[in-house]
């Protein structure tokens, strides 16, 4: 068995229309979200070994703000460029290539994030809100193996969902 969270990036901040779509940083909610997102994952305790994350300036600081509140150092997060504008397919070919650990979470953005869910689980939802925590159970036992319809629903949440 193996675990992936999902994690798309908090709300981002659309101001300043200056700025490249890698650049845009989290919007107020969106650091309020990312903390409040973190405590969940450590109260249900669903800690990742692994915290992979675009190097996107909003990506960069969500992960950031979720690892500070799972007690994983900022500079064990590491930075793939290849997950920004990332298709399905290319998340999981990076995925398959990940080193041998049981719990990877990966922290991205939509279309890919939300692609690569419902091929993993088609009952996932299709489409990942800001902020969205989405953890799969997968029945494989090396990432090696990643494959359509391999993984269950383990928990599902996001910022504006009841507790």
């Amino acid at each position: 068995m193996k675990f992936l969270t999902l994690i798309r990036h908090a709300k981002s901040d659309w101001s300043d229309a200056t700025l490249n779509d890698f650049d845009r940083p989290l919007s107020s909610r969106g650091k309020k979200a990312a903390p409040k997102m973190g405590q969940r994952i450590a109260t249900n305790g669903i800690i990742p070994d692994l915290v992979i994350s675009s190097p996107a300036k909003r990506a960069r600081k969500t992960a950031q703000l979720i690892a500070r509140e799972i007690n994983i150092k900022k500079d064990a997060i590491v930075y793939e460029k290849d997950i920004f504008e990332a298709r399905r397919k290319t998340l999981a070919d990076m995925i398959s290539r990940a080193p041998d650990v049981k719990h990877i979470a990966l922290v991205g953005h939509n279309p890919g994030l939300s692609d690569l869910a419902q091929w993993l689980c088609p009952q996932a939802t299709d489409w990942l809100p800001t902020c969205a925590v989405l953890t799969l159970e997968l029945d494989i036992k090396n990432w090696k193996k990643i494959a359509a319809g391999c993984a269950g629903i383990l928990h599902y949440d996001y910022p504006k969902k009841a507790q």
